[in-house]
């Protein structure tokens, strides 16, 4: 387990941009067209990253190399992986983009939590994030909660990819699926794909 983690870790850490758009890019949706929102501005994982914590993270890597020496499930082990998710989950947001008018591709991670009969999610960067692996670092995770007067064609199932557009905000958030580090109320949200299929 210690050693999957790491690996998992290490994935998280190569430049998730080139890896994200491959994934998108084998997955198909319908051919419905969606209107991108004016005044909203593309962003990408990258840029949620914060700078400094994910230097640091880089420097630390020497010692948390360590657990793929360990026995799984010994004292020394436990240890290092307890302290790895906590720095993943009290991972530092970047400050660049909250506030504004984004828009970003990403993962769904369905929640249990409906408010006012919309169902919230979690956004992720990778395929399986908060699912079939352990979830990414908070800075790596958006809360989306779609906008009262929203209106989607069907709902979104776990691993579906799509876009999202509204305010990027910053809210630390513990959910059963893992600690997002910011939240967004969608005014769009619509599948990867279709973004694509519109006119320039």
């Amino acid at each position: 387990m210690a050693s999957q983690i790491l690996n998992h870790f290490v994935d998280l850490m190569r430049k998730l941009g080139a890896v994200l758009l491959i994934m998108l890019a084998q997955i198909s949706f319908g051919s419905v067209a969606f209107a991108q929102t004016p005044g909203y501005e593309k962003i990408t994982w990258d840029d949620l990253l914060n700078e400094e914590w994910y230097a640091q993270m880089r420097k630390d890597m020497a010692t948390y190399g360590r657990m793929a020496f360990l026995k799984d499930g010994s004292e020394e082990a436990e240890k290092l992986m307890k302290s790895l998710r906590q720095k993943l989950d009290e991972a530092p947001v970047s400050r660049k983009y909250i506030g504004r008018k984004i828009r970003m591709p990403g993962f769904v991670v369905p929640l249990d939590a409906v408010r006012d009969g919309r169902r919230e999610f979690l956004l992720v960067p990778y395929f399986g994030a908060c699912i079939h692996t352990p979830p990414p670092p908070a800075n790596q995770i958006v809360l989306v909660s779609p906008h009262s007067q929203l209106k989607s064609s069907k709902p979104f199932e776990s691993m579906d990819v799509v876009w999202v557009e509204g305010e990027l905000k910053e809210a630390r958030t513990q959910t059963q699926s893992g600690v997002s580090g910011y939240s967004l109320e969608a005014i769009q949200i619509y599948p990867y794909k279709a973004l694509h299929q519109t006119k320039k």
